[in-house]
């Protein structure tokens, strides 16, 4: 994330953005992340935590004592959210109020589809576990349970993506095996195939294939594989050319994430 700032405030203790992974030092940067991800700030992400940041570190009490006000009178969350635009002046009157239009047209949409955007976006940013909560638990709302509806077969599939990014690989199977019950859709056994070959436990629940089929996304598969394999060489020739420990453990970190990269574009 890049920021344009136009003051530097003496903060000592940054703010955590923990979805985002990003320190805030400064009003500015505050803005900007609201600004800019409605979608994560919509739900309680104006909390103690907050309003003790906007008091103690930006030093603008007003604005606290304003923000712990409403929130207390239980009224409209998202004016939180505008008064703190407002009051930190980062964003023109008009850019404001084309936040407010953003932010009202994504209230008005049914709470269903509004909590599968915020489950998109969380998966988007790469936040899989929290998009995997509101997944299921949209899921667990009786009226989705049992039903083979295109609403219902899209969160499943964006379930057992989400489940796939955390290597969980029965659950994302199970997820993908509801979406295909929903809509019949090739893609959906081509990843049921993909999770089969990295978990063998579920080959025996694969549904009917063409051989040409399995033949084409075997190779598919063996690629990535090699691919991974390359990289582990590379950390193993890191390590015997003995640079210091901690250039190794960069290293390490980094190809993890490279390895594991990998494995989500085989499923």
């Amino acid at each position: 994330m890049s920021l344009l700032l136009c003051r530097q405030e003496a903060v000592k203790r940054p703010y955590y953005v923990e979805a985002l992974d990003v320190h805030l030092y400064s009003s500015q940067e505050l803005c900007y992340v609201i600004y800019h991800h409605p979608l994560l700030v919509m739900e309680d992400f104006v909390d103690e935590s907050l309003t003790g940041f906007i008091r103690d570190e930006l030093n603008m009490e007003f604005l606290a004592e304003k923000l712990e006000k409403w929130a207390a009178s239980g009224e409209n969350p998202d004016e939180m959210l505008f008064a703190i635009l407002s009051e930190c002046a980062y964003y023109r009157p008009g850019e404001i109020s084309q936040y407010r239009q953003q932010v009202a047209a994504l209230r008005k949409k049914p709470a269903a589809e509004f909590q599968k955007e915020r489950a998109d976006y969380l998966f988007g940013i790469g936040q899989y576990g929290r998009a995997a909560q509101l997944y299921r638990s949209l899921l667990e709302n009786p009226e989705y349970q049992g039903q083979e509806d295109a609403f219902a077969g899209a969160v499943w599939n964006n379930l057992g993506a989400a489940y796939s990014r955390l290597f969980q690989t029965a659950k994302a199977y199970d997820a993908f095996e509801k979406a295909y019950g929903c809509r019949k859709d090739g893609s959906l056994v081509k990843k049921m195939y993909m999770l089969s070959k990295l978990n063998p436990r579920l080959e025996d629940r694969l549904p009917a294939l063409d051989e040409e089929k399995k033949r084409a996304w075997s190779k598919e598969f063996e690629k990535a594989e090699a691919e991974a394999a390359q990289s582990r060489a590379v950390l193993k020739l890191e390590q015997m050319f003995g640079r210091g420990e901690t250039g190794r453990n960069e290293e390490a970190a980094r190809l993890v994430k490279k390895w594991k990269k990998e494995y989500r574009s085989m499923v």
